[in-house]
């Protein structure tokens, strides 16, 4: 009984709380998981996919409109990723913002992320989308393709993170809101 109850608080909580707070804290998970991500990613000597975690915040946070607030921290992250990554610099930043205005251009289409297909289907498809830009990216840049496995295992990793998290990164638009005024 008790934890029904700590259940409903939790998401009578998180249903009170602003678009603000929503993307900082969207923000401050982005943040936390890069950071693990630059210590070594192995177990019993396994190499561990790592999620690129700044598509969640794209995807997510594209669900309530374009918004200036959003794009400048996806630009932030992929400074850092191209840095981290050693990257040209800009690249993660095109990656980040194209899956953005994807998910925003689908969510404004579509206007029903509620439904069970729509809400599915749409990041899959934008996962796709960002990860194909990006070996797209890679392989103009290297003037060969780039091996494709270390991407797919990382897409992987990345969609199934986000498909157990993805509230996290709803800003929660309220019904009849136009697109963009969420953020």
């Amino acid at each position: 009984m008790a934890s029904r109850k700590s259940g409903r608080q939790r998401k009578s909580l998180w249903s009170q709380t602003g678009p603000t707070l929503r993307l900082l804290f969207g923000a401050f998970a982005i943040a936390a998981i890069g950071l693990l991500g630059l210590t070594p990613k192995t177990l019993f000597g396994l190499s561990i996919a790592w999620p690129y975690a700044a598509l969640w915040g794209a995807i997510g946070w594209g669900r309530v409109g374009l918004s200036i607030r959003p794009m400048v921290i996806l630009i932030v992250f992929g400074l850092i990723q191209d840095i981290s990554f050693n990257a040209p610099l800009g690249c993660f930043v095109i990656v980040n913002l194209i899956v953005y205005g994807l998910s925003a251009a689908i969510a404004e289409t579509f206007d029903v992320m509620n439904e069970p297909l729509v809400a599915v289907v749409s990041p899959v498809l934008l996962f796709i989308a960002g990860f194909l830009v990006l070996w797209l990216l890679a392989s103009s840049l290297e003037d060969h393709a780039v091996r494709a496995t270390p991407l797919f295992a990382a897409f992987l990793t990345t969609g199934l993170i986000y498909a157990l998290g993805h509230k996290v990164f709803d800003l929660g638009r309220a019904p009849g809101q136009s697109a963009g005024q969420g953020a």
